[in-house]
């Protein structure tokens, strides 16, 4: 059957209606192939065996410090493909995001039609995102913030707003500086090792944290830099993150999903951390909300946003 992602469709997916898009997002949307069609029965059981062996193989990478390295590894590749294709924004996209992919969606596996409609989702999740939480906001950071491709899409809807980039790796140091340099966008890199958060970072009056697929890499030891942005009064922080909580294990497709999240090491215990800080009037969570959609193994993008202070 073939079907396709309308304005309202996000706004479903999103927790939202679609008036709360811009006018750009909702042109965006309808210029964009969106169509997709489900599988037969065939082809999921050839998707999800496939998935069944590459968790049972166990050759995936765990998330944690010990990968550092490949990550100076995937964001050199990024800095030398942006800097010989004369600094195109394009090449700034992850390797990881893979054109032409089986996806998730509403609990069950869907082919697009059009081989970038992860990347294009993903666009217009940032674009309702950030023009719902940033525009009012005099600075932004975004912590392991990669090629900064995100940070590149935030200075284009508010062009002259501080940016900040922390990430861990020399290789996104060095794109950022060619994003200010080249671009002219107001962006500035630090080094940030989330693991051990740098005291003596000082944030701006009125800003925002964001982090985008990066806390997925602490697992369970996130507790330090929810601390330390605790200690740093945001106004608001904003997570865009796999929730292993939201899989329902007595549907196939999140039983699949969970143990990947949970074999590759994933982020866990987050928003429960979150919720017992609530419940002891440490913190605010304005909004979580799960993202049924997402890459073959998991739902990568589900959406958590607290602010410090008690219960509304």
């Amino acid at each position: 059957m073939i079907k396709q992602l309308e304005s309202s469709d996000f706004a479903r997916l999103f927790g939202t209606t679609s008036y709360d898009f811009t006018e750009y997002t909702r042109e965006f949307i309808a210029k964009t192939n969106f169509k997709y069609r489900t599988l037969d029965k065939r082809e999921r059981d050839a998707v999800i065996l496939d998935i069944l062996k590459r968790i049972d193989s166990d050759n995936m990478e765990r998330a944690g410090e010990i990968r550092k390295k490949s990550w100076e590894k995937g964001w050199s590749e990024n800095l030398e493909r942006f800097i010989k294709s004369g600094y195109d924004i394009s090449e700034l996209v992850p390797k990881y995001v893979r054109p032409n992919q089986v996806l998730r969606l509403y609990r069950d596996y869907v082919m697009p039609f059009d081989e970038n409609m992860e990347f294009n989702f993903f666009t217009v999740l940032r674009l309702w995102l950030f023009q719902k939480y940033l525009k009012n906001v005099d600075a932004i950071y975004e912590f392991g913030c990669g090629t900064g491709y995100n940070l590149a899409l935030m200075d284009n809807l508010f062009h002259g707003k501080k940016l900040y980039g922390m990430d861990w790796s020399e290789s996104a140091m060095q794109i950022l500086d060619l994003l200010r340099k080249i671009h002219g966008m107001n962006i500035q890199g630090h080094l940030f090792d989330m693991y051990h958060p740098d005291p003596d970072l000082k944030f701006d009056e009125n800003c925002a944290v964001i982090t985008i697929g990066a806390l997925e890499q602490l697992g369970s030891n996130h507790q330090a830099f929810i601390n330390y942005l605790i200690g740093k009064n945001p106004a608001f922080c904003i997570h865009l993150e796999p929730i292993y909580e939201f899989y329902d294990e007595n549907y196939l497709v999140d039983y699949l999903a969970a143990r990947f999240h949970k074999m590759r090491n994933y982020l866990s215990n987050f928003l429960p951390s979150l919720q017992a800080l609530e419940q002891e009037d440490k913190i605010n969570i304005i909004e979580t909300n799960r993202m049924y959609f997402g890459s073959m193994f998991h739902d990568g993008w589900s959406l958590t946003v607290w602010k410090l202070g008690g219960k509304i």
